[in-house]
């Protein structure tokens, strides 16, 4: 039976599998599958995070400033734990000689769907853990249906495996047990069936539900039983907490990404804190020993992988913290203020269950006085959620204050949220009154929804994930895959005009050629005001630069790069018609003078639906003839 929830996570996710690969950022290739690719098989594009970055240039420094400026400041900001788990599959293919098969493409999307489903399967896990038992099937089902989840967990991002870690790390972190209901009273003589199906507006004499210690839950209707609250008759006690064990899996996590340090750093202190008032000094510092210890030994196995690889001691961590927050390298790509995750990544993360996980987290987060007057005392809010509730607020409001912020930051607190909006839901449910005779009804008692809720979850992502995980972004992907097959002819150079980054790269083409695209790398060392990629030279005179600079690579590959025409090229369909203030003509005219002709097209996705104007009018393939 403890299995069952897993296979059900398993084969919803693994519907992904038959759908064509969609584009959804760069990283999802260039942080992971590339690198992988690069180690095994030796090519592969290493973006500027995998190589060594220029370290201070100030004379006469001491032995710890100099090591510092080795390993943090001239370090590199990534480490291989999560490129190596697609580096093992690669060596596999590689040593039997299953490497040109499909396999090079499907076995990373399988590592994603595993990655996925133990996620959905942790997030069952920690809802027991801290709403109950009867919580668990509605927590599942929101995994299951929530669109970010489905979009983004079954990707090689490296915050699908942070999210999982992170969700690991709070199964196993020792948060309090919901309190076990004694007894649920809801009047004397008890209530008959037919008071039980009252409609929510109909208002019946107050009923009250007793628990263990005594607290009376005061309900105005019997409309307003918690279903799931009822299953706590017992102490929920499923063995998981080891504080160690979830120090690991954080430490992990921040080994990944360092996203979600301001977290665990709140937790950790709240965690110390208690024990501390509760039981003295002596047991607070051995519960800071047994964090401690765990998070140096994982930090030190992990700098070991690093090594092991690269030859080189480097920290990651630190010099990503060093680049994008004190040295703000990642306001180049884009700036953001701090009502950020607030006004964007909250909302688009938790659709479409807004109007439940608002209430269900102020309840928590409010002190009790505002949440009595704002009508909330009534929602269940064990202390476990409430201390969830205080870290998470204090680490997205530290991750709130970075320069530059994306929605996918926010992942690995998602099946943490989630458990927020299940009990305004569950206070929402009442059984069906013509039973559980059809299959949705049956789902839906399981899982304790209101209809509102089950059917908003069900449906209203469904045309967005089709949308999403079939044509946006799927040409990107496709023209890759084209070309490694040989649709469009034989590929001996190849040139990518797009904006950086816009496709895979040798992790699908997989064929040791000359190939380059236009790089957008920051300004590692230059003013930013100075600085100018390569992208946006292009851009800025794209017939110029195509005349003056086309024959030749633009970046560095394992092989010299020669003078000569490339064979193909692959563009968004918007560039054919750019024109060039220094030279007449369009993009398009000068290909075809050139002996270049359109050999393969594919609908991109709706062009309104394009972040990037750049990217509009499909993806095309160009030939020389």
């Amino acid at each position: 039976m403890v299995v069952h929830p897993f296979v059900l996570a398993l084969t919803v996710r693994s519907i992904s599998l038959l759908l064509p690969q969609t584009f959804f950022q760069p990283d999802e290739f260039y942080q992971a599958l590339e690198p992988a690719h690069h180690l095994v098989f030796g090519y592969g594009y290493l973006t500027w995070e995998w190589r060594d970055l220029p370290g201070s240039k100030s004379a006469g420094i001491s032995t710890v400033q100099s090591l510092w400026n080795e390993a943090v400041v001239g370090g590199r900001m990534r480490g291989w734990l999560w490129p190596g788990v697609f580096a093992g599959l690669y060596k596999v293919l590689q040593l039997t000689s299953m490497d040109s098969s499909e396999l090079l493409i499907i076995m990373p999307r399988l590592v994603g769907v595993l990655v996925a489903a133990s996620t959905d399967y942790a997030t069952y896990c920690l809802s027991r853990k801290l709403l109950g038992p009867g919580s668990t099937a509605a927590a599942l089902f929101l995994s299951l249906t929530s669109l970010f989840n489905a979009h983004l967990l079954p990707r090689s991002l490296s915050t699908s495996p942070e999210t999982l870690l992170t969700t690991l790390a709070l199964l196993y972190f020792p948060l309090p047990r919901p309190p076990p209901v004694k007894e649920v009273i809801v009047d004397m003589e008890g209530v008959p069936i037919s008071t039980l199906m009252r409609p929510p507006n109909d208002k019946h004499e107050e009923k009250q539900v007793r628990s263990e210690q005594g607290e009376v839950i005061k309900l105005g209707d019997v409309s307003e039983i918690d279903f799931a609250l009822m299953d706590r008759m017992s102490e929920v006690d499923d063995g998981r907490d080891s504080l160690e064990l979830s120090v690991v899996f954080a430490s992990l996590a921040i080994c990944l990404r360092p996203t979600t340090l301001p977290f665990w750093a709140y937790m950790g202190g709240e965690l110390l804190l208690h024990t501390w008032s509760s039981l003295g000094i002596v047991a607070a510092s051995n519960t800071a020993a047994r964090c401690v210890l765990p998070f140096c030994a994982t930090f030190v196995c992990s700098t070991l992988l690093d090594y092991y690889i690269t030859g080189r001691v480097f920290f990651p961590t630190f010099t990503f913290v060093h680049r994008n927050v004190f040295a703000q390298i990642s306001s180049f790509y884009g700036s953001t203020d701090w009502t950020y995750h607030l006004v964007q990544s909250l909302p688009i993360l938790l659709f479409p269950i807004w109007a439940w996980w608002i209430p269900g987290f102020s309840a928590c987060i409010l002190p009790e006085s505002m949440s009595a007057k704002l009508g909330l005392v009534k929602s269940d809010r064990p202390e476990s959620l409430r201390i969830l509730s205080r870290g998470l607020t204090f680490g997205i409001t530290v991750l709130s204050l970075s320069p530059h912020s994306e929605w996918r930051f926010l992942h690995p607190f998602l099946p943490a949220l989630i458990l927020f909006a299940l009990p305004p839901m569950f206070r929402q449910y009442m059984p069906h009154h013509m039973g559980m005779w059809r299959l949705h009804q049956s789902i839906r008692a399981y899982t304790r929804l209101p209809q509102s809720a089950f059917y908003s979850c069900l449906c209203l992502p469904l045309i967005p994930w089709l949308y999403l995980n079939m044509f946006h972004g799927r040409a990107q992907v496709e023209v890759i895959n084209v070309l490694r097959r040989g649709e469009a002819g034989h590929v001996s150079r190849l040139a990518a005009l797009m904006p950086c980054h816009p496709t895979p790269w040798q992790s699908h083409l997989h064929r040791d050629i000359d190939a380059w695209f236009l790089t957008c790398e920051p300004p590692l060392e230059a003013s930013e005001s100075q600085h100018r990629t390569q992208q946006d030279l292009f851009y800025a005179s794209p017939v110029t630069f195509i005349k003056s600079t086309f024959a030749h690579a633009s970046q560095k590959t394992p092989r010299s790069a020669t003078e000569a025409t490339p064979s193909h090229l692959i563009l968004f369909g918007d560039l054919l018609h750019q024109t060039d203030p220094h030279s007449s003509g369009t993009v398009e005219h000068i290909l075809r003078d050139m002996g270049y002709e359109q050999v393969w097209s594919m609908w991109n996705g709706f062009d309104m639906a394009q972040d990037d104007a750049k990217r509009r009018g499909g993806v095309r393939i160009w030939g020389h003839a």
